[in-house]
C-alpha cells in the first residue's frame, strides 16, 4: 500500500483538528474519572494536546506567510511518573469503573492513531525542521501512549 503524500498546510491542519479532538477527549475523560490520580493524568495529557495545538498554529502561520518552517522546542518537561502518587500509596483494592477502562482504551487507540499520523507527516514533509518537528511529536505521543498504558 503506498503511502498519501501530503502538503506541509494539509498535513499541518490535519495535525490541529487532531490535537482538538484530543484535547477534547482528555477534558471529557478527566470530567468522567473518578479515580483522583486518572483525573490529574488526563488534566496533564489535555494540557500537553493544548501545548501542541498551539504550537501548530504558530508554525502553520509561519510555512503560510513566510513558507518557513520553525525549529520545534519544547514549551514544557515531559511528565515524570512522581507527579502521580506511587503504588505502595494505594491502599486496598483500586476500583475502576468501566468507563473509566473505556476511556484508558479509547485514549490508548488515539495515541497509536496519532503517532501514525505523525510518522506519516514526517515522510511527507521535506522540510528538516517540519520532519523534526513531526518525528518529536510522534514522540512525546509514545510518551503518552506509555502513561495511558500504564495506567490502565
Amino acid at each position: 500500500m503506498a503511502k498519501r503524500r501530503m502538503d506541509a498546510v494539509e498535513a499541518l491542519k490535519l495535525a490541529m483538528e487532531r490535537e482538538k479532538g484530543a484535547n477534547k477527549f482528555c477534558r471529557q475523560a478527566a470530567d468522567k474519572t473518578k479515580d483522583l490520580n486518572g483525573k490529574k493524568m488526563f488534566k496533564w495529557l489535555a494540557k500537553e494536546e493544548s501545548r501542541h495545538l498551539a504550537k501548530l498554529r504558530q508554525q502553520l502561520r509561519s510555512v503560510v506567510d513566510n513558507s518557513k518552517w520553525l525549529e520545534w522546542r519544547r514549551a514544557t518537561a515531559p511528565i515524570e511518573r512522581t507527579e502521580f502518587p506511587p503504588p505502595s500509596e494505594v491502599s486496598g483494592p483500586v476500583k475502576m469503573g468501566a468507563g473509566e477502562r473505556d476511556a484508558l482504551r479509547q485514549g490508548i487507540e488515539a495515541e497509536k492513531q496519532a503517532i501514525a499520523f505523525y510518522q506519516e507527516a514526517e515522510d511527507s514533509t521535506p522540510d528538516l525542521h517540519g520532519k523534526a518537528m513531526f518525528k518529536a511529536l510522534a514522540r512525546e505521543e509514545e510518551g503518552h501512549l506509555a502513561l495511558l498504558e500504564e495506567e490502565l
